[in-house]
């Protein structure tokens, strides 16, 4: 019975809006059966490359359990993976990719890395910011040169992601975070 009332209460909020406007979006691409970039939780098309920033939730089992990564591509010197859930990107330099051989994988965070901050590298400057990348995998776009740590600002954690479009690649949408340089890759209907 509670668990109806709680399902109820659920609906009530996701119809007008007041979980999406406190949590951000709800990024699941493999829900995305109908609509493209659509919310799973209010159904609104979310992901626009038009428009200004838009707020993304964090995909909670994607952090806990690990990301399912599939190749998206080779860029510059690196393998270039994407989470089939919540378009997160993976950066390997080809030379020291572990998932070289595997077109699927799946991979956890690396909670120091989230705790401490990323130790990146310069990866190449592409639409007017500078792309860095940790042995972690993790990618950021800044639009600061010389970086050789990158940290998850409080306000990433707590109210999610900020992210606008900034180019489409191998037939995916990315955007970047406006508060911590996170990149993220929006495809269609995977």
């Amino acid at each position: 019975m509670l668990a109806l009332k709680l399902k109820m209460v659920e609906t009530t909020w996701n119809c007008s809006g007041v979980v999406c406007a406190l949590l951000g979006h709800d990024v699941d691409m493999l829900s995305w059966h109908n609509c493209s970039a659509c919310c799973r939780r209010c159904a609104t098309p979310f992901l626009s490359t038009r428009e200004g920033d838009t707020r993304i939730g964090h995909v909670v089992s994607c952090f806990l359990f690990g990301h399912g990564y599939h190749l998206m591509g080779t860029r510059d010197g690196h393998n270039e993976y994407v989470c089939s859930r919540c378009g997160h990107p993976l950066l390997f330099a080809i030379a020291h990719d572990p998932y070289r051989e595997c077109f699927v994988f799946k991979k956890k965070v690396r909670y120091l890395c989230n705790l401490f901050g990323h130790k990146v590298h310069q990866l190449t400057n592409r639409s007017s910011f500078t792309e860095y990348a940790c042995d972690c995998g993790h990618s950021f776009l800044k639009r600061r040169t010389g970086m050789v740590v990158v940290k998850h600002p409080l306000v990433c954690f707590l109210a999610g992601h900020f992210v606008r479009f900034v180019e489409m690649r191998n037939g995916y949408a990315e955007f970047f975070c406006r508060n911590c340089g996170h990149t993220f890759c929006f495809g269609e209907k995977q």
